[in-house]
């Protein structure tokens, strides 16, 4: 399936990558993490001309955009502000403010924008900034609709409008940082320590497809982590491995890691 999916996304970027070539401007839905490294595998002799964003530095779900030729050659300046006007109409902030009748999660915002028929590659990533609010990123054609129907979120009156980010805006991303010692930079031993689990219910996750490294299913349990990987165990929440170097007197992996909040 993800082979199938793969490939017709990247018939689809296709499209695109031509009509990129005659001189357009143009890009894709916003992609997954996943879905961004294929199209810039598939394209790698475009690179130049390849630009993801998602609206602020550490965005997981981008649009890419695909350049025409000229433009692979500007400098980053100027090419920026070429691109102002388009970058500006396709990646809109809105800020969604509940009334503080309840707390509200990243699965009632995410929900509430399903049930308005919208599929889910018209939105970008949605940061909850506290328990009452959120920003959402998405394209000047969705903004008005989204104003007049996205009215409530799990049964909260919420008040929908554009925002002005901050340039340092994160995504209010916040981390719990986690630290330990492995045996070795394996996948299976990683993820139990992160998830502080034994080795024999991490390998029966691995199995059931429970664990994610990169947003890709992980397929072998012997694959070695790399700094900045980031790990996805279900039920367990998600990590970023900020360093896997250097050995404990006793040759153990020094593991140094966040887990996102």
């Amino acid at each position: 399936m993800a082979e199938q999916n793969d490939a017709l996304l990247c018939a689809r970027v296709g499209d695109l990558v031509r009509r990129a070539q005659g001189g357009e401007v143009v890009y894709t839905p916003f992609l997954t993490p996943r879905e961004q490294r294929v199209v810039q595998e598939k394209y790698a002799f475009l690179r130049e001309r390849l630009l993801p964003l998602g609206g602020y530095a550490e965005a997981e779900r981008r649009r890419v955009y695909l350049l025409p030729p000229y433009m692979g050659e500007l400098d980053a300046d100027v090419r920026d502000e070429i691109l102002a006007d388009t970058v500006g109409e396709s990646l809109v902030a809105l800020s969604i403010v509940g009334s503080g009748y309840r707390e509200l999660s990243h699965r009632d915002f995410l929900g509430a924008v399903l049930n308005l028929g919208i599929e889910r590659d018209a939105i970008g990533d949605i940061c909850v900034l506290s328990p009452t609010e959120a920003v959402l990123f998405t394209d000047r054609l969705m903004v008005e609709f989204l104003k007049e129907s996205f009215t409530r979120v799990a049964r909260d009156a919420v008040l929908v409008k554009e925002a002005l980010l901050p340039k340092d805006f994160n995504g209010g991303k916040q981390f719990v940082p986690v630290t330990d010692t492995v045996a070795s930079p394996r996948a299976d031993a990683v993820v139990a320590a992160l998830c502080n689990l034994s080795r024999e219910r991490t390998k029966a996750m691995l199995a059931a497809g429970l664990v994610e490294v990169d947003y890709e299913p992980l397929q072998k349990f012997d694959k070695e982590v790399c700094e900045g990987a980031v790990i996805t165990v279900r039920g367990h929440g998600k990590f970023i491995v900020r360093s896997l170097s250097d050995k404990t007197k006793k040759g153990r992996y020094r593991l140094v890691a966040d887990r996102y909040v």
